[in-house]
């Protein structure tokens, strides 16, 4: 049985990033498609969470139908057709005003709670994946392949450290197995996957070892910090993971909540560095 289960976590986590580095160099529609899918399993996901046990339908509706919309507004960035995007802005904007409204009409649960969900679903998840969509558009490629290498290098370094030299507990009231020997372990192994990659492959020969090494670092702090959000609002509702979409892994949302703090942090990188 527990052959069965690495064979089934490993096919699964193959797939994932497959997709995950196949949109980012096919882009164009392809990185729209996988930006949305994401958007609307992971949205679905936060508010079955944080909903205390009773999904309200339409309000749910809104909400994945927003964040999906603001993929495609996002996505269509890259083309030229100004109307269009004016357009899919337009009704991303007009269907947060209609959750606000429909609120008002809403006779159980508490208003607050319900339109904070809603809004945070937008900012937390979202948001970020159409920032994500938008690097993929607008910075080569090779730079969002290393932030995805990055965060999945430090995921690996922090465990392989932390499982056999943790003692010191990193953030023991949200994540009691993570410890500060697996936090810089992880940014160790993200220094030297930066310095294999300039030294080793002709993508990376334009960027300086500063660069990189630097970049490695933003990474591996806030892809941790971006687990910790996640473990945070898993413990606050009381569930292990976020769903069980991915066969060994959980939901979606365990799988990009190190992506969801770190894309945005990666857009102002580049912007600053570039």
């Amino acid at each position: 049985m527990k052959t069965k289960n690495i064979i089934i976590r490993s096919l699964s986590g193959t797939v994932y990033v497959g997709a995950l580095v196949g949109g980012v160099l096919s882009g164009g529609v392809w990185i729209i498609l996988l930006t949305s899918i994401l958007a609307f399993f992971a949205v679905y996901e936060f508010l079955a969470m944080t909903s205390e046990g009773k999904i309200p339908r339409f309000a749910s509706a809104l909400d994945i139908s927003a964040a999906v919309i603001l993929q495609i507004a996002v996505g269509m960035l890259q083309y030229s057709n100004r109307k269009v995007q004016a357009a899919l802005i337009s009704v991303y904007l007009l269907l947060l005003v209609v959750r606000a409204v429909t609120q008002l009409y809403a006779e159980h649960g508490n208003p607050v709670h319900s339109l904070a969900r809603s809004f945070m679903a937008q900012m937390y998840i979202a948001m970020p994946l159409a920032i994500f969509s938008f690097l993929c558009s607008w910075f080569p490629s090779q730079l969002i392949l290393a932030m995805l290498i990055f965060i999945w290098v430090n995921d690996t370094g922090a465990f392989c450290v932390g499982s056999t030299m943790g003692k010191h507990k990193l953030f023991e009231r949200i994540s009691p197995k993570k410890t500060w020997e697996g936090f810089w372990g992880g940014m160790l192994f993200c220094v030297i996957a930066a310095v294999v990659m300039c030294a080793c492959f002709n993508q990376y020969s334009g960027f300086s070892y500063g660069f990189m090494c630097r970049f490695g670092i933003v990474v591996s702090v806030f892809a941790t910090f971006g687990d910790l959000i996640e473990s945070m609002i898993k413990r606050t509702c009381g569930v292990k993971d976020s769903g069980k979409l991915i066969p060994g892994h959980g939901g979606i949302l365990d799988r990009i909540d190190s992506l969801l703090l770190v894309v945005p942090v990666t857009l102002i990188y580049l912007c600053l560095a570039c």
